[in-house]
């Protein structure tokens, strides 16, 4: 159940990973280096967090796991704690409506997330 969980979470990780690379690759609307600083610092480090979070799912790490719960409650603090800070930014980097609603479906996979990872932990101890 673990191993399916981490696979599983792999390659959402792998899909965000790839959305940062093409944030810096200026593919999904706005040009990279004219991005605010924050966004950019934010993307070369879920990149590599995500990256790592990848790598040690797949080879079922105790690191990888670790890594996991690091992202993903980092950026449900981040998205919820932190979005007045993430979202003030010029007004040419403002977000639509979609976009926000896009911040809060994130936050719900992340939370479901843990919720999946916890609990297979958790039957994986017990048995």
């Amino acid at each position: 159940m673990v191993r399916a969980v981490c696979v599983g979470l792999a390659g959402f990780y792998a899909y965000g990973a790839l959305v940062h690379v093409l944030n810096m690759a200026s593919l999904t609307g706005f040009f990279w280096p004219e991005a605010p600083r924050k966004w950019q610092g934010l993307d070369i480090a879920y990149l590599a967090l995500d990256l790592v979070v990848v790598i040690g799912l797949i080879r079922g790490s105790r690191l990888g796991i670790t890594a996991f719960f690091c992202a993903a409650l980092s950026q449900i603090a981040l998205y919820t704690l932190g979005r007045d800070w993430v979202l003030d930014v010029p007004e040419a980097f403002q977000r639509s409506a979609g976009d926000l609603a896009y911040l809060d479906g994130l936050v719900l996979f992340h939370l479901l997330s843990c919720l999946a990872m916890g609990g297979a932990l958790w039957r994986h101890r017990r048995a």
